[in-house]
């Protein structure tokens, strides 16, 4: 599976999303590198000091019965996206923008994770960081998903 070395961030999204719409997930927002189709989520006002000064753009966020999915998808493993969806998580930082975009929806649970291409490399680092996410999604070049962790048990 070496072969998806070269695979580029836009086609792991758009992978990820017909395989969500396939399991009958419904796409809230989306975003590509560079691209400016995504939805912008603001620090909530007490921590525009912290870390995360700026706002944030998912990659998807995707809704199914009472459960919200917050992907953040890169080409290969990537540190700090671990790091961001961790203090997301933990600090809820970002939860007035998030539940403000998910209103229309009764959410009960927002759970966050990686997709990346599948490539050995890339898995085995990704998979020393499952710690700070609730799953890690793998596509490949024919567009086939596999899960490779979900704690939540949401797939």
């Amino acid at each position: 599976m070496e072969r998806c070395l070269n695979m580029r961030e836009e086609r792991v999204t758009i992978n990820i999303i017909n395989w969500l719409e396939d399991n009958d997930w419904l796409i809230v927002c989306y975003d590509f590198p560079q691209s400016g189709t995504g939805v912008l989520l603001h620090p909530n006002g007490d921590n525009r000091i912290e870390k995360n000064k700026g706002g944030i753009i998912p990659d998807i966020i995707a809704v199914k019965d009472n459960i919200a999915l917050f992907f953040e998808n890169k080409d290969r493993f990537y540190q700090p996206d671990f790091d961001k969806l961790f203090e997301i998580k933990t600090k809820n930082n970002f939860s007035n923008s998030l539940n403000q975009l998910l209103s229309e929806f009764s959410i009960s649970k927002i759970v966050y994770g990686i997709g990346i291409p599948y490539v050995g490399k890339y898995l085995e680092k990704s998979k020393t960081q499952l710690d700070k996410v609730d799953f890690l999604i793998t596509t490949n070049e024919n567009k086939n998903v596999e899960i490779h962790y979900d704690i939540e048990k949401v797939f």
